[in-house]
């Protein structure tokens, strides 16, 4: 299921410069400041600002050419050996650690590796075309799956030496990766064998993509495996994006809600949502709702939400693109201030879904709505790189 392969990556030095968040976590500004002021963050080979306004061909080959630059100058260097990489990130929480390597593209074809969210097919041949263009992977698929106790025992025991990267980063988190010694790796490879089965966690569309491009083209062998972050589904971090709504020429009330829930004020957002199927935040008050029909029960509540609220009563016809609708991730505090001076009048917080429950979705080969779950780690691109072409 994963093989080792051979890395791009930063040198020793660098590691720290070069990676960096997703181009889409950073505003405009904080944007301009990486670029301005870190020569090698791998937003300047990414750079979403570039060649703006020119067609796509012209921006995928300038991604290209950039990536070319950093070759010449030193900063990335390549493995001399096909081998699995170790990656840890401590938060503030918890400690996540998982194997790095690549995942068999035939994988999601065959019904190895399971979604558990549907992709745009626009998005899809865009992202296929850019791989295809740029000819290497960046960010890794985050994958999960049941491993073994002797699995847990050999990530412990290679964890004990000094990792090759180790850095923090200024959202307090502290990354660290270590390079498998080769008599390690045919043993580990071994053990993905046994794995029967896995499921994306996150980057459903970034997995789809590279599953496009190599169908499109086997003649890139390469391409034919997916640079793939793979943790024990322990390890996985699943949490909830709150929904914010902004009325617009529209009224609401909670008298909207009583033939479909019992309404319950609360002191405040909870972590514990006891039988409340979500929260809701409305003209100053915090609420508990809990659904009267019980044909519902066995659906998520991100479903239950969208069938009896957003779409029924506040006419969200499309959640993936109605801009008054937004999603912040789920955090302890309470975020409706700032979302009620942002000029929102109505949040949902909505309780996390299980690991167990992810994967009876994915095996029922169903699809959550949008925005269902909000997975950790996040993992940084430019770290470690697979060039298929």
């Amino acid at each position: 299921m994963l093989h080792p392969f051979r890395a791009i990556r930063p040198t020793r030095d660098k590691a720290y410069l070069v990676a960096t968040r997703s181009y889409i976590s950073y505003n405009a500004t904080e944007l301009e400041d990486k670029l301005e002021n870190n020569p090698y963050t791998f937003l300047h080979v990414i750079n979403p600002m570039a060649l703006h306004d020119q067609p796509v061909d012209v921006r995928f080959d300038a991604v290209r050419n950039r990536y070319k630059r950093f070759w010449e100058e030193g900063i990335f260097q390549k493995d001399e050996e096909p081998t699995f990489y170790i990656y840890e990130q401590q938060t503030q929480d918890r400690t996540y650690r998982g194997i790095i390597g690549l995942l068999e593209a035939e994988s999601l074809l065959d019904g190895r590796t399971l979604p558990h969210e549907k992709t745009l097919e626009n998005r899809e041949q865009l992202f296929a075309h850019y791989l295809d263009k740029v000819g290497f992977q960046a960010e890794p698929v985050l994958v999960f799956g049941e491993t073994s106790e002797k699995f847990k025992d050999v990530l412990t025991s290679l964890c004990s030496e000094r990792a090759e990267y180790e850095f923090a980063t200024t959202d307090r988190h502290v990354h660290r990766l270590w390079v498998m010694p080769q008599e390690h790796v045919s043993k580990v490879e071994a053990m993905f064998e046994s794995i029967p089965r896995s499921y994306i966690a996150d980057g459903h569309h970034r997995l789809a993509s590279s599953v496009r491009l190599a169908e499109e083209h086997k003649e890139y062998k390469a391409a034919q495996g997916v640079l793939c972050l793979f943790m024990d589904e322990e390890q996985v971090g699943i949490e909830s994006f709150e929904r914010w709504f902004r009325l617009v020429e529209q009224s609401f009330s909670l008298n909207d809600l009583a033939s479909r829930f019992h309404v319950e004020e609360i002191t405040g957002p909870h972590d514990d949502f006891g039988a409340c199927d979500f929260q809701m935040y409305f003209e100053g008050k915090w609420f508990g709702l809990n659904h009267k029909d019980h044909r519902l029960d066995k659906l998520l509540s991100t479903q239950i939400l969208l069938d009896t609220v957003l779409k029924p009563l506040l006419g969200v016809i499309d959640e993936r693109n109605d801009n008054r609708l937004t999603y912040v991730r789920q955090t302890h505090d309470d975020q409706s201030e700032n979302m009620v001076k942002l000029g929102y009048d109505i949040g949902f917080r909505l309780p996390p879904i299980p690991v167990d429950l992810l994967k009876e979705v994915a095996e029922a080969r169903g699809s959550m709505p949008p925005k269902s779950t909000y997975i950790e780690p996040k993992l940084r691109s430019g770290l470690l790189l697979h060039e298929f072409k």
